[in-house]
């Protein structure tokens, strides 16, 4: 029997605290409640929250100590299942009541609150009702192998519902409201394709009860499907196309595409009739012009197969007269059994020429038109080392032969870094929540991290003497092992602040030798946790990133490695502490010099084991607003960054740490604590962040890992944005770095209520004046693919993704969506390996 309840908003409720009472539990027919061993109850909550929030007051005390499951199923929607176990038999009372405290807003909109409760005595609540779907016949023959499927979605609870034609299925769900959607049907080649009718598109679930879904089909639609296939053409076999498809008859483009030889590039949902023409820019390549004539193509309504062969292409030498040979001078650091392109690119003419990585000269094997030319030769990896290959930009051949094109190879980043798996990498922020097991298991995460300590910057006014942080973080990532079948390890990474330059007063917060003692001393424990970590399956046992915003504060403020601080005596003091017997390095100097290898030497010697890196900002330079400008300075503000890295010796010396970890500012871009602080990034701000990466790695020879990057993804125009989307966590890091073709290269792809989002006045004159001025400033634009693509090239061997309040791999901060995850677990699938 139904257990009946009254429920009410407590008295001093506002928008960010209150209490929900909840007295006088009946069953429905008015008799009393009698408790054996527990009473459990389930219901939604504006907020998370734990047992201490659950205060039973009954007539007499007869209960045990309450537990609580909380799960977050949407945003501001958390869906909370409390035990309270009873010591002896109980009849409930009418003035026996249940208070609930809340760190949320109750009074907006109190009745989704009040009225979510289901109770139950000496058995769970009963929270499931059924939902029905009917769907209609089939609506074309080739469709019926084609199962329709419903998405159920409350939160990041989603349910896939398979429909059968002219039958109605049903699926048992949790109680709540769900948004109902349905991809259009199709045959695999997409040329017939029937949309689904769904009404309604949201339903209720009530427990015990049925809600009924109808589902109907739009009129079918026909296309043509192309699949074109150019193979392989004769002297282009390194060369890259560009190939138009238009009608016939009106001329209008119908797709463009690039695609290089022995490739297929397939077309779908085009026209199902009439005459298309296939269109292939001409070719300049080493003395030889190269033409194309493909014949017209009949669309049908099928699927067609074109293949583009030697027979369509006319290949005319051209008069040489005049040209010059060009010797190329190549230096390479060391012989590798490897071989690289090296391009001229011409107005009229480009060339192409193969060579050795080896110390030699040799020589354009085609006589070279005088002229200007752009350069192009690209970094490689080998053996998982980044091999950086240096040319001028330009190159200026003249009439008389006297120039000659020098090529340096040498060794950059080496990618293996200590602890990581050989293959670029994704790991996120933990809140190490109940729920961040199944999260990170879901996205095969390879490492997870938080901030060590008991408030997470170095914990400056007090010894610890327990590191829980860094305890339940090491769990977590060996949990999140076992939960992937031990297929791959994952690793845990601290981040651990000895000296916290985040507050800004540089100056006082260097001048603190009592904050650095305490620091110190709570380092050197996190430390030893890590250290009794270490097993077989775990020689590495943890990872540290070492004092955020230290170094770009001081970058910022222009103080040297000479500029004065306590080092030596905070040292000191923490190693008595902790009773270790060590003497400090004469090196160790009281300057920023020292205090940096202060921590590299602690590191080293107290857990050698370990793998640990410090972090940079881009706005170390002063400002970050350089991003947006219309002149590119990324290689300019890497290169200054690079330089005062290297002139304080942070890399330098036998306790040189391991990596380097790149910070732009976590917060998911579309909201206000991103984008009033200006940082709002479109596809070309995200290409200059990872440019930025690129030419700092470069110069350092480092390996480096984009840190706290927002995982959120561009809400597109059949998204459900909010008028006030700040709380959904939207933003553009995710999709850029993980790729989005619901977005691609349109920027009316974008939620329109998301475009018209404005800037702040003070950072117009960077920003634009609203989101849709981003998105056009940074055309041509295809976030088509994921960007990671070349993140081996650039340097990158692992990106780690949200913070503390911004979208990652946790559904319990930021956006809880699957959308990241499902990328992350597809990813790994065929992850991209350094052993090329």
């Amino acid at each position: 029997m139904k257990i009946e309840y009254d429920a009410i908003v407590g008295p001093g409720a506002n928008e960010w605290y209150g209490t929900i009472i909840v007295s006088n539990l009946r069953y429905e027919d008015g008799s009393a409640v009698n408790v054996s061993e527990f009473l459990a109850f389930n219901f939604h909550s504006p907020a998370n929250l734990d047992a201490t929030a659950v205060q039973p007051q009954f007539v007499s005390w007869v209960v045990g100590e309450t537990s609580v499951q909380a799960s977050q199923i949407g945003d501001g929607n958390y869906d909370v299942t409390v035990t309270i176990p009873f010591t002896t038999p109980y009849t409930m009372q009418p003035p026996d009541q249940i208070t609930i405290g809340i760190n949320g807003n109750l009074v907006a909109d109190p009745d989704t609150w009040l009225d979510s409760f289901v109770f139950a005595a000496d058995h769970e609540p009963t929270i499931f009702g059924t939902v029905s779907a009917a769907c209609e016949a089939v609506p074309d023959p080739s469709l019926a192998s084609v199962t329709p499927v419903l998405t159920l979605a409350q939160g990041s609870m989603v349910t896939t519902l398979p429909l059968s034609y002219g039958e109605s299925v049903t699926v048992s769900l949790e109680q709540g409201g769900y948004t109902v959607s349905g991809d259009s049907v199709a045959t695999a080649d997409e040329t017939v394709v029937a949309p689904l009718v769904i009404n309604p598109t949201s339903v209720d679930v009530t427990a015990g009860n049925t809600s009924t879904i109808r589902v109907t089909f739009g009129p079918v639609e026909r296309y043509c499907a192309l699949d074109i296939s150019i193979g392989s053409l004769t002297g282009l076999s390194k060369q890259t196309l560009s190939v138009t498809l238009t009608d016939s008859k009106t001329g209008n483009t119908l797709s463009a595409f690039d695609a290089t030889t022995n490739s297929v590039t397939s077309l779908r949902k085009l026209p199902p009739s009439g005459t298309a023409r296939v269109s292939i820019q001409n070719v300049a390549l080493n003395d030889v012009n190269y033409t194309f004539e493909v014949p017209d193509i009949k669309l049908t309504n099928a699927l067609q197969k074109v293949t583009i062969d030697n027979s369509m292409m006319a290949s005319t030498p051209v008069n040489t007269s005049g040209y010059v040979k060009v010797p190329i001078n190549v230096t390479a650091e060391q012989a590798l059994d490897r071989q690289i392109d090296v391009r001229l690119i011409g107005d009229d003419m480009s060339y192409l020429q193969t060579v050795a990585v080896k110390s030699q000269q040799t020589v354009f094997a085609a006589l070279v038109k005088p002229g200007q030319y752009a350069v192009e030769a690209g970094d490689f990896l080998s053996a998982a080392v980044v091999y950086a290959v240096d040319t001028p930009a330009q190159l200026s051949v003249s009439g008389d032969g006297h120039v000659e094109l020098d090529v340096t190879v040498g060794a950059s980043a080496n990618l293996h870094v200590r602890g990581f798996p050989e293959y670029l990498c994704f790991g996120g922020c933990a809140d190490l929540q109940p729920s961040n097991l199944a999260d990170f298991a879901a996205a095969r995460a390879t490492s997870v991290f938080d901030y060590a300590g008991t408030d997470g910057a170095g914990d400056s006014n007090v010894f610890l003497t327990d590191d829980v942080q860094t305890r339940t973080t090491i769990t977590l990532a060996r949990n999140v092992e076992t939960q992937l079948g031990n297929l791959q390890p994952v690793l845990p990474v601290m981040v651990s602040y000895t000296c916290n330059l985040s507050l800004g007063d540089t100056p006082t917060i260097l001048a603190n030798a009592d904050a650095h003692a305490h620091s110190f001393a709570n380092y050197i424990l996190a430390l030893n946790i890590a250290t009794e970590a270490i097993d077989n399956a775990h020689p590495v046992p943890a990872g540290f990133i070492v004092n955020p915003d230290f170094l770009g504060a001081c970058e910022q403020a222009n103080f040297s490695a000479t500029y004065a601080m306590p080092v030596r005596g905070p040292l000191q003091t923490a190693l008595d502490h902790w009773s270790l017997s060590v003497a400090i390095p004469s090196n160790i100097t009281e300057d920023i010099a020292g205090y940096v290898l202060a921590v590299n030497w602690l590191t080293r010697t107290v857990a050698p084991a370990v793998t640990f890196g410090w972090q940079i900002n881009l706005w170390g330079v002063g400002y970050s607003e350089w991003i947006y400008e219309d002149t590119d300075k990324t290689a300019q503000m890497a290169q200054q960054t690079a330089d005062y890295i290297a002139s304080l010796g942070v890399y330098d010396g036998p306790y040189a740490p391991d990596f380097l970890a790149i910070d732009r500012y976590e917060a998911d871009d579309f909201t206000q604590r991103a984008y009033v602080n200006g940082y709002c990034y479109g596809p070309r701000e995200w290409k200059r962040y990872f440019d930025f990466c690129r030419t700092v790695s470069r110069a350092l020879k480092l390996p480096v890992m984009p840190w706290q990057v927002p995982a959120s993804r561009i809400p597109n125009t059949t998204d459900p944005v909010a008028k006030d989307f700040d709380s959904q966590h939207w933003g553009t890091g995710g999709s850029c770095l993980l790729g989005d073709p619901a977005i691609g290269s349109d920027y009316r792809n974008v939620h329109p209520t998301i475009l018209a989002l404005q800037f702040p006045s003070v950072f117009q004159q960077y920003m634009g004046v609203t989101a849709e001025d981003m998105f056009l400033r940074s055309e041509p634009f295809d976030i088509s693919n994921p960007m990671y693509g070349d993140f081996p090239l650039r340097g990158i061997f692992s990106v780690l993704l949200g913070g503390g309040a911004t979208t990652g791999i946790v559904s319990a901060i930021g956006n809880p969506e699957a959308w990241t995850r499902e990328k992350l677990n597809a990813y790994m699938n065929d992850p991209i390996r350094f052993d090329q």
